[in-house]
C-alpha cells in the first residue's frame, strides 16, 4: 500500500499531466472572405468585438479577401472591416467601402462564434 504522501504526489502529477486544473473559456477559430460589390476586398482588417465579455480580435485580409483568427472566445460578436491605424505621423487611408462597415456601431455585421472551426463570409 502506498503512503498518503505518495498517493497525493501521484494524484498531483496525474492532475498536472492530465490537465485537470482550471480550464479557460471555450474557444473557437474563425475564417472567411470579405467581398465588396461581389469582388474580394484586397486590403483591410476584419475586427470581431464582444463587449459583453470584453474580448475581441482582428485579422488582416489577404489579397483574396480571406482572413483567419485562430483563437477567439465563444460568444456573439459585432464585426467591422477597416484599415489599420496609420503609423505615427502617417495619414489614415479609408477603405473603398461604405463607411458604415468600418465602424462597429454602424456596420450591422454580427457573428456567433462557437467551439471549434467557424466560417463567416461578409458581403459588403
Amino acid at each position: 500500500m502506498l503512503s498518503t504522501r505518495v498517493q497525493v504526489f501521484l494524484g498531483l502529477v496525474a492532475c498536472v499531466c492530465g490537465g485537470c486544473g482550471p480550464q479557460g473559456p471555450p474557444m473557437g477559430s474563425i475564417s472567411g472572405t470579405v467581398t465588396y460589390e461581389e469582388q474580394p476586398l484586397k486590403a483591410g482588417v476584419v475586427t470581431f468585438v464582444n463587449e459583453k465579455i470584453g474580448t475581441g480580435s482582428s485579422a488582416e485580409l489577404d489579397s483574396s479577401g480571406n482572413y483567419h483568427i485562430p483563437s477567439l472566445q465563444v460568444g456573439e460578436y459585432t464585426v467591422a472591416v477597416h484599415n489599420w491605424p496609420p503609423p505615427p505621423g502617417g495619414k489614415f487611408v479609408k477603405l473603398n467601402i461604405p463607411e458604415k462597415f468600418q465602424d462597429l456601431e454602424t456596420s450591422g455585421l454580427t457573428k456567433s462564434v462557437e467551439e471549434g472551426e467557424n466560417k463567416a463570409d461578409f458581403s459588403l
